[in-house]
């Protein structure tokens, strides 16, 4: 099947494999550009363009590690990286997290909880959240919500969201702790909703 495929298209497809089975998540376009010697990442978006359309890859758009290969969907869910619940943390800080077998699903991903903000929503730090984005959010939904002008890629919290007469508050289940008001200006021009927690996973040693 690879033979429908440029040469850098096959390079760039055996790079995605290698990468996802040795560091258990999906290189970001610069990675993959940097291996493929292609200086421009507009370049590499061409190319996994062509290979989407192809099948032989799934993209979750606007995230920076939204690439999935196509054949290895039904195998389980792809950790994407670390979740805050407190504070804003730049996305993928914690790069080292092995995938998470949960075969049934295919849309969702996963995220490891950092933080204690969501305790009384049984939700503690350690925990694995299940992400399904592109979905309808309701008042009072768990939410990921990113902050787009922090870190390289952007800074993600973990909240139940209300949207009020004129800010949006994320708020934490924990009665120690604040929620975070953000304006309707600010929120519409730079936080983005990535998905909505289906369900929580807790490993127990």
């Amino acid at each position: 099947m690879k033979r429908e495929m440029s040469d850098i298209q096959t390079r760039i497809l055996d790079f995605i494999e290698e990468y996802t089975r040795r560091e258990g998540r999906p290189p970001t376009n610069r990675e993959i550009g940097k291996r493929v010697d292609i200086h421009s990442t507009g370049h590499v978006d061409y190319h996994l363009t062509v290979l989407e359309r192809k099948g032989y890859i799934l993209r979750e758009r606007k995230m920076s590690r939204g690439i999935r290969l196509a054949n290895q969907e039904p195998g389980g869910l792809q950790m994407y990286g670390a979740i805050a619940a407190g504070q804003p943390i730049d996305i993928y800080a914690d790069q080292q997290e092995p995938p998470l077998d949960l075969s049934r699903h295919r849309r969702e991903y996963v995220l490891k909880v950092k933080g204690n903000s969501m305790i009384d929503d049984y939700i503690n730090d350690g925990d694995c959240v299940l992400v399904l984005p592109d979905v309808a959010v309701n008042d009072g939904d768990i939410i990921v919500a990113t902050h787009l002008t922090e870190g390289a890629n952007g800074a993600a919290t973990l909240k139940r969201i209300y949207r009020e007469r004129d800010r949006v508050r994320l708020q934490p289940a924990n009665s120690e702790m604040d929620p975070i008001y953000i304006s309707k200006h600010e929120w519409d021009d730079e936080w983005k909703v990535q998905g909505k927690v289906t369900a929580v996973y807790r490993e127990f040693k």
